[in-house]
């Protein structure tokens, strides 16, 4: 992909999460303000359950699946990975639904409305299913966001006509299942018609599982307390404090998932210039997304650290304003997260490097969970963030360490 063609795409990638943020500017105030901090401590403790159930699903098979994709050659190559992916999802949608039925009686909070966690973990299997990586591989960048842009699209409808007051913290979650299946029957029905009926087989899922084991370990270890922290916190805090936390968590999450558009595009470009034996082309590439990834996370730790405690009181109301606190808190750990983001999904991921990635992983989870578990119960929402935020910067010095070994550090710009 040339320079200007790729700056089109990411252009167009980053336009689908500009409609993201618009749609986030209506919902999130429209929560907080309708739901209260109860109300919206049950939405947002769903959501930390979903994106667990959503990471058990998808395992590591999305960046394996994107992977393969980028360097098949015929439809029909296509077509056995899409049926390989699909049957591995299978038996991991078991496992993530009977996760996701455990931890919503073990919640305080989500156990005083377990349709709210079903809900919530139906949504997790549905979300894990989804065909991004397919699409994103074939190079099809454009497909995904439209489809998602829809999406939102629905469940705002939804969530506007249907949520009127504090009890109807419920619909919220199943507006948003609701346009998640209408979103996968789209998905599905452009990949049957691009590659065929998929073929439901056991006969290498088990290779596939093992392959993707050390993906799934490095961003389970990595991400798993970012995905559980609001529900991690009902387990050691008040309330309040998940309130007060989901809600800085939530635009935190925000600002570190514009990371992600890049990422849809410049990996599968890395992975099929190193396919192609172009190893001069793909550091090239690996170094323009270096620039774009840590230039940003500078920028957003400046933006946060100075705009929080004027934008989040506006947007939430008076009752978040201690939110502000947590968010400038948050802003330390961007740039960190940025040089991560790079190292692992533009350096290590192309060249397959998967199992450092699992050790580094599992170092990193390890020093956030001992941080969360001591500071959560003594400074609720405070202690949590800090917890994150060194969790990050530990992992960035490991990162380092093992670029500098490998003679992978010239990469950087």
């Amino acid at each position: 992909m040339d320079r200007r063609k790729s700056i089109r795409t990411v252009g167009f990638v980053y336009g689908g999460y500009v409609l993201r943020y618009l749609y986030l500017i209506i919902v999130v105030p429209f929560y907080s303000r309708t739901l209260g901090v109860d109300g919206y401590s049950r939405v947002l403790a769903s959501m930390s359950l979903m994106s667990v159930i959503w990471m058990l699903v998808a395992y590591g098979f999305e960046p394996v699946g994107m992977r393969d994709i980028s360097k098949a050659q015929t439809t029909e190559e296509c077509n056995e990975i899409l049926s390989l992916h699909l049957s591995a999802r299978l038996v991991h949608a078991i496992v993530g639904g009977c996760a996701g039925l455990v931890a919503t009686m073990c919640s305080p909070v989500l156990s005083q409305t377990p349709l709210i966690g079903v809900m919530a973990t139906l949504l997790g299997i549905v979300s894990g299913a989804n065909l991004g990586w397919l699409f994103q591989g074939r190079h099809q960048f454009r497909t995904p966001i439209i489809i998602e842009v829809f999406g939102f699209a629905l469940s705002l409808v939804l969530v506007l006509t249907i949520v009127r007051g504090p009890r109807d913290a419920v619909w919220v979650v199943a507006s948003l299942l609701i346009s998640g299946v209408a979103s996968s029957v789209i998905s599905y029905g452009l990949a049957i018609s691009q590659l065929g009926w998929p073929r439901l087989r056991w006969t290498g899922t088990i290779s596939l599982i093992r392959k993707s084991t050390m993906l799934f370990i490095y961003s389970s270890a990595s991400r798993v307390l970012t995905a559980s922290s609001t529900y991690l916190l009902t387990l050691l805090s008040t309330p309040a404090q998940v309130g007060y936390f989901g809600a800085a968590e939530r635009f935190a999450a925000l600002s570190l998932g514009l990371m992600g558009p890049a990422a849809q595009v410049f990996i599968p470009t890395i992975t099929r210039q190193l396919a192609h034996g172009d190893k001069e082309g793909a550091n090239q590439t690996t170094r323009r997304g270096a620039m774009l990834l840590i230039g940003y996370g500078l920028l957003v730790c400046c933006a946060a650290l100075t705009l929080s405690p004027l934008v989040l009181p506006l947007i939430l109301g008076d009752s978040f304003a201690h939110s502000a606190h947590i968010l400038q808190i948050f802003a330390l750990m961007f740039p960190f997260a940025a040089f991560n983001e790079f190292i692992a999904g533009y350096v290590f991921l192309p060249r397959k490097k998967d199992r450092l990635l699992a050790t580094v992983g599992i170092a990193s989870a390890f020093v956030n969970i001992i941080l969360a578990l001591v500071l959560a119960p003594h400074y609720g929402a405070v202690g949590l963030a800090f917890a994150r935020v060194i969790g990050e910067t530990t992992l960035s010095a490991m990162l380092m360490v093992i670029m500098i070994r490998l003679r992978l550090v010239l990469l950087i710009p």
